[in-house]
C-alpha cells in the first residue's frame, strides 16, 4: 500500500480536493442529517436521543403521504419528457448545414438552462398571466372564453411544474444528444437514403439506436435530479396549489425551517433519500439488463 502511493503520489495529490469538497458538503451533512434524525433537534440543536420517534411522525403525517405522490408523479412527467423531447431539436439541429446558424440555435436553447428558477417563474408568470402573451392570443383567436389561471388552477398545478423544468433543462440535453449524433458517420444515413429510406425509418432505425446508450443515461440523470425537485414547484406553490405541488423536499424544509423541528425534518431527508436511492438502484438495474439484452 506504502509503495502503490509512493508511486502515484501525484494522483492522490489530484484526487484530495474531490474527495474533501463531497467530504464536507456531501458525506458530512449526509451523516448529520441521518443523525440528528434520530434526535429531538431544533435550532440550538440536538436535546435528545428520540429513536425512530421522528420517522414515526413523518409517516403519520397525512401530508408527507400527499408529498410523496406528488415527488413521484413530478418525476415521472419530467423524467418521461425530459428524456424524449429533447431528441426532437436534436435531429433538427444535425439537419442545420451553416455552422453560424447551428451554433446560434444551440446557444438560445441551451440559455435556459443557465437562468436561475427565480427569472424563469418570474418570466413565465407574466407570460401566462390572466392579462399575459399566452391568454391574450387565446381569447382574440376564440379558442377560450375566459382566462386560465395557469399558476393558480389546481389542474394545472403538475403539468406547470414538469413543462417549465423540460423548458429550462431541454436545450442541456438536447446538446447531449447532438454530441451523440455527431458520433454517427454521414454515410450510414447517405447509405440509408440511397436504399429508399424516409426519414422516419432512418430515425427508427438508425438514429435512436444510436442514440439509446445516451437516452439511457439522460433518464437515470433526469430521474435523480427530478426526485429532489424543490426550487420549481416552491416558487409555484400558493394557497390552492400546495396541494398538488407540495414535495417531498419542500415539506423537509417547511418542517424544519418554518416550523423548526430538525428532527423531523433530517428524517423527513433521509426517507427522501431513501426513496431516491430505491429507484435509482431500480433504475440502474433495469438499464443494465436493457444492456445485456441488446
Amino acid at each position: 500500500m506504502i509503495d502503490r502511493i509512493r508511486r502515484h503520489w501525484m494522483l492522490y495529490v489530484l484526487i484530495a480536493p474531490i474527495l474533501a469538497y463531497f467530504g464536507a458538503f456531501l458525506f458530512y451533512p449526509m451523516g448529520q442529517g441521518i443523525f440528528l434524525s434520530f434526535q429531538k433537534a431544533g435550532l440550538l440543536g440536538p436535546v435528545g436521543f428520540v429513536g425512530w420517534d421522528n420517522y414515526a411522525k413523518v409517516f403519520a403525517t397525512p401530508m408527507v403521504w400527499q408529498a410523496i405522490w406528488n415527488t413521484l408523479i413530478i418525476a415521472v412527467g419530467i423524467t418521461l419528457v425530459g428524456t424524449l423531447l429533447p431528441i426532437l431539436p436534436a435531429i433538427a439541429l444535425l439537419q442545420i448545414t451553416p455552422d453560424w446558424l447551428k451554433r446560434g440555435l444551440q446557444t438560445a436553447i441551451y440559455t435556459p438552462y443557465l437562468l436561475s428558477w427565480v427569472i424563469i417563474v418570474g418570466v413565465w408568470l407574466n407570460t401566462l398571466s390572466p392579462v399575459g402573451l399566452v391568454n391574450s392570443v387565446l381569447l382574440a383567436t376564440g379558442i377560450i372564453e375566459q382566462p386560465i389561471s395557469f399558476f393558480a388552477d389546481p389542474a394545472w398545478a403538475r403539468p406547470m411544474v414538469i413543462g417549465l423544468t423540460v423548458w429550462k433543462d431541454i436545450g442541456f440535453h438536447a446538446l447531449i444528444y447532438l454530441a451523440a449524433l455527431l458520433s454517427l458517420s454521414p454515410d450510414i444515413l447517405e447509405a440509408a437514403s440511397i436504399d429508399g429510406a424516409n426519414d422516419f425509418k432512418k430515425i427508427r432505425d438508425i438514429i435512436l439506436p444510436h442514440l439509446m446508450p445516451m437516452i439511457r443515461v439522460v433518464f437515470l440523470l433526469t430521474l435523480l435530479g427530478s426526485l429532489r425537485t424543490f426550487d420549481s414547484a416552491f416558487l409555484m406553490l400558493n394557497g390552492r396549489t400546495a396541494d398538488q405541488i407540495r414535495t417531498l423536499a419542500i415539506f423537509t424544509y417547511e418542517r424544519g425551517i418554518l416550523k423548526f423541528d430538525l428532527g423531523v425534518a433530517s428524517a423527513a431527508g433521509v426517507v427522501l433519500l431513501a426513496v431516491s436511492l430505491l429507484i435509482s438502484a431500480v433504475a440502474r438495474v433495469f438499464i443494465r439488463n436493457e444492456d445485456a439484452e441488446a
